[in-house]
């Protein structure tokens, strides 16, 4: 029955946007323009309507509400109506009917795009029939055309760079002042910052809430506790990170001191994601303010919380134009890179991260990318089963799957498997949905991540996948219950592509090495953990997987100690965030050597001669040497190059 269910789920998943009249209306008047016919489906039986949402998420909001208000009439109409209101639409091309030829514009875009560009459940074959290849490929033009076009299809969504380029300059301006600050006045705005989000919390949750979905436990610990924690870590840290440091300086200087120093860089751009939406934004302007940076920060369109964190950094302290928000879309990102902030820290998905990289190597401004995960849980025969279990669930449900380091991927010893699958199974099935302190777990934030949640699922369970829970799922609320998968292979999205959702995918394995060439099997490398009782297997694994983070019996504690670096292998990202390598990220990291104001000639220093040469030689040829044999050579050897290149330097070259 549970599988019936399922395949069932699988076939009849509809849209986030339309209703399943507007469905029924969509596929009537894709038939319409695309009846089928030589080999090729009707547009209802290819099954193209399937990827409505793909379009429906790049649609103005308005044009999204008149293509619904146009797919109920194509529902409601007899079919002989439909058919003479098609040719109406084709008759107001020639009658110049406006209204009349911007539906039908509007209609048959819709219809041709999904039916030709593309493949739905059998919609491959519409292409395949054709020999067609919907790639684009076409050169995309300069900033500047590229910007007008923009104007003239979306005025309301026009980048507005005068006021961008207006924020970086206030900014600029205002990084001499924080640097001048010092670091311990610095520090003492940032615990005051602590003070503020501690006593506004309730309010800060509930917002969060609001705009992510997200439970109020969630929104507590990962954007308020968080914050707290990393804000200590500075407190506490930060001097000793940031202080001039003593290095080593080799024989042959002897006499000269060498030095580190870390300064502020001077305006830093943060791009921040849609799903921890307070954390992305105080975290990363708290680690670059200490550096002594001014920051300009853009959080998603998606969870914006306007005002808040403006309101709460005047409330810590800070003047206006110490750390900007600037709101709006990718555009506005984009007009905000190309003021050649001095770096850019951005999270995200890899798509958009690619595009940033390459946006920010035309400017050569460095880059640090946060990006996404498919995170695998790897569990031996020998691992505690209730804290495994456990642990699995709130690593793969915590904020809805919205995370990115999720589990994303269960592989399990099978010797336990049958067991940690029930147990899973029935612990699972006793979470509650709802955003109070009583709920586990909260709903999606957008509406494309739902589309991938939903085409994941599909897929999967097309394909042979078992679906244990989450089975009263229509598909289209936001309030996705937690989904169990078994019987699940690497032929599968899921098991694949980042679903950045509650799935928790379970597959058995037979050996180390079978396990750790699946968890690497991936593109992505961001974290992984490792459970058993057997501590040097455990290690052992941990160095073998391909990922910049490892929890051992546990998972997402790495991110979770603010003195540990953050960051990804292979497509997951560039560069750490947080610790020791994520504040120096912040600064440029300036070598300085020291020498005495004396009227000593150095070595190397002009002229050359043959005498010279040979002394050289023997210096080289002794800084190899080691202990204090080496020790003695080389000095022989240097000090008799020394007296020469004073004398030859007091002379000068000679006629």
């Amino acid at each position: 029955m549970r599988r019936e269910s399922s395949l069932h789920l699988a076939a009849t998943l509809g849209s986030v946007y339309f209703s399943a009249r507007q469905l029924r209306g969509l596929n009537r008047l894709g038939d319409g323009y695309c009846p089928g016919g030589d080999g090729l489906p009707s547009f209802s039986a290819s099954g193209a309507g399937w990827q409505i949402d793909r379009l429906a998420e790049a649609m103005h909001p308005q044009d999204r509400a008149d293509l619904g208000l146009l797919l109920d009439v194509a529902a409601s109409l007899p079919r002989p109506l439909l058919a003479g209101l098609l040719r109406l639409f084709n008759q107001a091309e020639h009658l110049r009917l406006t209204p009349l030829r911007l539906a039908r514009l509007g209609a048959a875009g819709v219809v041709y795009s999904l039916y030709y560009g593309f493949a739905g459940p059998g919609g491959t074959q519409v292409r395949d029939r054709l020999g067609w290849d919907a790639a684009i490929r076409t050169h995309i033009p300069g900033e500047p055309v590229m910007n007008q076009l923009v104007r003239d299809a979306a005025p309301d969504l026009a980048v507005d760079t005068t006021e961008v380029a207006a924020v970086f300059d206030r900014a600029r301006a205002a990084q001499p002042a924080i640097a001048a600050l010092g670091l311990p006045q610095r520090l003492a705005l940032l615990d005051r910052l602590g003070q503020v989000v501690l006593r506004r919390r309730e309010e800060i949750i509930a917002r969060v809430s609001q705009e992510t979905g997200k439970c109020a436990s969630d929104a507590l610990l990962g954007e308020i506790f968080a914050v707290i924690d990393n804000l200590e870590y500075l407190r506490r840290h930060a001097a000793a990170v940031l202080a001039d440091r003593k290095m080593p300086t080799p024989l042959a200087m002897l006499g000269k001191q060498s030095r580190v120093w870390y300064e502020p860089l001077g305006t830093i751009l943060v791009i921040a994601p849609w799903n921890y939406p307070f954390y992305q934004a105080i975290v990363p302007i708290s680690i670059a303010f200490a550096a002594g940076n001014a920051v300009v920060h853009k959080p998603s369109e998606y969870t914006p919380l306007a005002g808040l964190v403006e309101s709460i950094l005047a409330e810590a302290g800070f003047a206006p134009d110490w750390a900007q928000v600037v709101y709006g879309n990718g555009q506005i990102g984009s007009a905000c890179l190309a003021q050649s902030p001095d770096k850019l820290f951005f999270t995200g998905s890899i798509a958009t991260g690619k595009r940033v990289m390459a946006q920010a190597a035309e400017l050569l401004v460095p880059v640090e990318l946060e990006l996404g995960g498919k995170d695998p849980m790897l569990v031996f025969a020998d691992a505690n089963l209730e804290r495994a279990v456990a642990g699995a669930m709130w690593g793969a449900f915590t904020n809805t799957g919205q995370s990115c380091t999720s589990i994303e991927r269960c592989y399990v010893a099978r010797p336990l498997y049958e067991r940690f699958v029930a147990r899973l199974v029935e612990q699972t099935s006793k979470l509650t949905l709802g955003t109070g302190p009583d709920h586990d777990i909260g709903s999606m934030t957008t509406p494309m991540q739902i589309a991938i949640v939903r085409e994941h699922l599909a897929d999967a369970l097309a394909k042979g996948a078992m679906q244990h829970t989450g089975l009263d799922w229509d598909g289209v609320s936001p309030a996705i219950p937690p989904i169990v998968l078994t019987q699940v292979n690497h032929e599968m999205r899921v098991m694949q592509e980042e679903s950045f959702g509650p799935f928790l995918p379970v597959m058995a394995f037979d050996s180390e090495a079978e396990v750790v060439r699946l968890a690497n099997q991936t593109i992505y490398g961001l974290s992984a953990c490792v459970w058993g009782g057997d501590k040097a297997q455990l290690e052992r694994v941990a160095r073998q997987l391909k990922v910049g983070n490892v929890s051992i019996n546990n998972h997402m504690i790495t991110e979770g100690n603010h003195a540990l670096p953050f960051g990804g292998a292979k497509q997951s990202g560039i560069g750490r965030f947080k610790g020791e390598d994520g504040l120096r990220g912040f600064c440029n990291t300036k070598a300085v050597m020291v020498d005495g104001n004396s009227a000593k000639i150095e070595a190397n220093w002009y002229p050359f001669t043959s005498a010279k040469y040979q002394a050289l030689d023997k210096m080289t040829v002794a800084s190899r040497m080691r202990g204090l044999a080496g020790i003695i050579r080389f000095a022989l050897a240097g000090l008799p190059l020394e007296s020469l290149a004073n004398k030859l330097g007091r002379k000068g070259r000679q006629p």
